[in-house]
């Protein structure tokens, strides 16, 4: 044999060890098909074998809803007038600050007016709350000083005035009793006798009103500084004459505020970047206030409108990643983030739906319109690069999970332990490897499911339905 080989030439020896090395493969293919056969055959004909694998697991919820563009303006004209401009058409794309349309001179120059007579009145406000303010309050507190010097006189020359009136009725006593000794001698007469009498009733009389007058100038100005305390009161920060002043102000200021917004909104301007939808004047046209002349929305800022179950409305959360699609746009799909979840639900033929608000991160590049029927696909759970078998592999109960697991030819039950699960698709946590074969029993089941999961190039159907998704990695 030996001089066979000796004998041969180089390319006739590589092609004899090519033939031998095609034998010894074939005989270890036949060999391995024989025992997956005897494998295979030893399973019942619903069951088959499926390799555990690494891939992603997501769980999903479907809404269905239409499209809304969030940002929607209807712009207005402030006040009556005739349309005098009109600059742009439904369809026209504007920029924020575009003049869009305008009233005609005349109401222009009306409306001009008016601002500038609510400026005036505001500054003859103004003028007056200062003056109450500073003059006002000089003057009140001058008042007051000027009563207090009226009441310490009145204290003082009170007590004055009637020592004095004691002192004459006491000078008048005296002279009476003078007159009475020398009429009692015959020096006077009864006549010098009653004169003295009378100048001494004068006296006491002249006393009297002394107290009097003076009790009542004490009291005056007393009064008087009471009402100069009080209207010094009135003038002061937190006074009532001060507040009014201050409404009064207020009320001129909003006043102005109207009149300036009604002369700005006798032109329509973009209040944003977008497109118009609807224009509903003419140039030449009379209108009234507040007739909605022009519709502009922003295309950039789609929202979807949408309704879940309420037995899938537990799973959704604000934040949520959601794919759209639209019947009028099958071959494009929309990414978006669930932005807000009605508290309060609908009832219709006793099915509860909630309302669900989607914002479409980034619609630019296709032309949306408001009321597309679309249909969300709202990721409610999703866990990536785990070890994955179908959920119909899964035997036992939820606190001891088991498996059927296929080792040299012969079925193992082995415990494992499980995480996530969408229903058609769980993870194994422990108890399994990668490259291991389960066991499945395919079963018949006509429900569909929300559910998906992606493996390294091999589906795994069975339990829970045909909705697993599986995308090779």
């Amino acid at each position: 044999m030996l001089k066979i080989f000796v004998t041969l030439k180089a390319w006739q020896v590589v092609v004899l060890l090519l033939i031998v090395c095609g034998i010894v493969g074939g005989f270890y293919a036949a060999y391995g098909r024989a025992s997956t056969s005897n494998a295979s055959s030893s399973l019942p004909a619903n069951s088959r074998l499926v390799r555990v694998q690494y891939g992603n697991l997501t769980n999903s919820v479907s809404a269905s809803g239409s499209l809304v563009f969030a940002n929607i303006d209807d712009l207005t004209f402030g006040s009556a007038g005739t349309v005098q401009e009109l600059s742009v058409g439904v369809g026209d794309s504007v920029k924020k600050g575009d003049v869009l349309a305008e009233l005609d001179n005349s109401t222009m120059l009306s409306l001009q007016e008016s601002v500038t007579s609510a400026k005036i009145a505001l500054s003859d406000a103004q003028q007056t709350l200062q003056n109450a303010q500073t003059q006002g309050v000089a003057d009140a507190q001058r008042a007051v000083v000027e009563a207090q010097q009226q009441l310490s006189n009145a204290q003082t020359q009170g007590p004055l005035n009637i020592a004095n009136a004691q002192y004459a009725v006491d000078n008048a006593q005296e002279n009476y009793n003078d007159s009475l000794t020398q009429f009692m001698s015959g020096k006077i007469t009864a006549q010098g006798l009653e004169n003295a009498s009378t100048q001494l009733q004068t006296a006491n009389l002249n006393l009297e009103i002394a107290k009097q007058n003076a009790d009542t100038a004490v009291a005056d100005a007393q009064d008087s500084l009471t009402a100069a305390e009080q209207a010094l009161a009135n003038t002061g920060p937190g006074s009532l004459n001060l507040e009014l002043k201050q409404q009064q102000v207020a009320s001129a200021q909003a006043a102005l505020d109207n009149a300036e917004a009604a002369l700005g909104n006798a032109t329509v301007v973009a209040p944003f970047d977008g497109i118009v939808s609807q224009v509903n004047v003419d140039a030449g046209q009379t209108v009234s206030a507040g007739t909605v002349a022009i519709v502009i929305v922003d295309p950039s800022d789609v929202e979807m409108s949408a309704t879940v179950d309420e037995i899938d409305v537990p799973q959704v959360q604000v934040g949520q990643k959601v794919a759209v699609s639209l019947d009028a746009l099958p071959n494009d799909e929309f990414s978006g983030v669930v932005s807000s979840i009605s508290l309060i639900g609908n009832s219709q033929s006793g099915v509860v739906s909630y309302p669900v608000t989607i914002n479409l991160t980034d619609p630019s590049g296709v032309l949306l319109r408001q009321g597309m029927s679309a249909t969300a696909t709202i990721t409610t759970q999703e866990v990536d690069n785990v070890l994955l078998v179908p959920a119909a592999a899964i035997s036992g109960s939820s606190t001891n999970p088991r498996v059927t697991v296929m080792v040299n030819g012969a079925p193992e039950v082995r415990a494992v332990k499980v995480g996530q699960s969408n229903g058609t698709s769980t993870e194994v946590v422990s108890g399994l490897n990668a490259g291991d074969e389960v066991v499945i029993t395919s079963t018949t089941s006509t429900s569909s499911s929300s559910s998906s999961s992606s493996s390294r190039g091999i589906g795994i159907g069975g339990f829970g339905g045909g909705g697993a998704v599986f995308i090779g990695r």
